[in-house]
């Protein structure tokens, strides 16, 4: 590792005070921006059933309404399936967020924590689903997915 010394910086400093001026407002403009793309978001985790299969949907609602999720479906043999979702939540906490392929998930988070929707598929079949919310939850960092149990 290399170590810059106290009187290297000073001379720096010293020789080039615009130039060191400049880099330390770099810095200074870098952590800002870097706390401004972390906006808090709020996590959480909707679980429940579609028929005979069971979901995992992560979810991460910004403060200006984005939300972002990772379904997973589990299918009555074993198989699971990845869904990522963007969308909106409302300040009711209607939720409405798509998937590539055309499925369209609209649910609605009730206060006692339970969770309703339908999941409509890109052919144009709705499913109906039901849940429960957890809020504050753990999530993979980069797309909202459900960590595992």
């Amino acid at each position: 590792m290399m170590r810059i010394s106290e009187s290297f910086v000073l001379a720096f400093c010293a020789k080039r005070p615009v130039l060191a001026l400049l880099i330390c407002l770099f810095f200074i403009f870098s952590l800002f921006l870097s706390e401004a793309s972390c906006e808090e978001e709020r996590k959480e985790l909707w679980s429940g059933t579609i028929y005979t299969s069971t979901f995992r949907c992560g979810f991460c609602f910004a403060k200006n309404g984005q939300a972002r999720g990772v379904l997973l479906l589990k299918t009555l043999f074993g198989q699971v399936d990845v869904y990522h979702l963007y969308g909106t939540i409302s300040a009711n906490g209607r939720v409405d967020v798509r998937h590539s392929s055309g499925h369209h998930v609209v649910g609605q988070a009730y206060p006692d924590n339970s969770v309703k929707g339908s999941i409509t598929l890109g052919s144009g079949k709705t499913l109906s689903f039901t849940g429960k919310r957890t809020q504050n939850v753990r999530l993979a960092p980069s797309d909202c997915a459900p960590l595992d149990d």
